[in-house]
């Protein structure tokens, strides 16, 4: 095992996965990664359209030159960041990545692209379903290498 890719959301339930990942990359000396993906759905609410106070964080946007995606990686990064101080042990983080899309579909992408030997979510991701998340269950169902479930 030489790369171990965590998802990483900020959840409870990615803390668990993070150190279970953290523990794997120390034991077998692999290289950890951390993916966080954005979703639109995390800073875009229908329900704000037209009123005033998103017409105001439009215009603040265009004024500094950026777009919500720009918003959004800014915060992925900061979670990636508290992400590397809930590490336990001496492993070090060897890439941090922040994407922007359908979390599963991302992660899966990005095992893919950086050619992991595992990757390690969570039970559940913010966004929670009764049994498994949906987005660890896509995982699962989907990726090119083994998925470890930490709980």
């Amino acid at each position: 095992m030489k790369k171990v890719l965590v998802a990483f959301d900020g959840s409870e339930s990615s803390i668990k996965a993070l150190n279970m990942g953290g523990k794997l990359a120390e034991k077998f000396g692999a290289e950890l990664y951390l993916v966080y993906v954005a979703h639109l759905s995390d800073i875009y609410d229908a329900g704000l359209l037209g009123k005033p106070e998103f017409t105001e964080v439009l215009e603040s946007l265009k004024r500094e030159g950026k777009n919500f995606a720009d918003l959004l990686t800014e915060s992925g990064k900061k979670v990636l960041e508290t992400a590397k101080s809930c590490l336990e042990g001496s492993v070090l983080v060897a890439k941090e990545i922040v994407k922007i899309g359908h979390p599963a579909e991302e992660i899966i992408k990005t095992a893919e692209e950086e050619g992991v030997d595992i990757i390690v979510v969570g039970p559940h991701s913010k966004r929670k379903t009764l049994l498994m998340g949906s987005v660890g269950k896509e995982v699962v169902e989907r990726a090119p290498c083994s998925v470890l479930v930490a709980r």
